[in-house]
């Protein structure tokens, strides 16, 4: 499956590539460490994970306990 990353906050990393946030990611697991790093807070900053297939929400950021 291909996921997107989505958010109304700017999304940016000091650490990522250019560009990575607008990508389309193979692994789910990979693009939700990728949208984590893109937002300061993610408890706070909602961040979500699109499946490209059935343009569902199938993770998000404000859902997530964060330690």
């Amino acid at each position: 499956m291909a996921y997107l990353i989505s958010s109304e906050h700017p999304l940016v990393s000091d650490f990522l590539p250019e560009g990575i946030f607008n990508a389309t990611h193979q692994d789910l697991s990979q693009a939700i460490a990728i949208a984590i790093e893109g937002v300061d807070d993610p408890a706070t900053q909602k961040v979500v994970v699109i499946c490209t297939l059935s343009n569902a929400i199938v993770w998000d950021s404000t859902k997530e306990v964060y330690e």
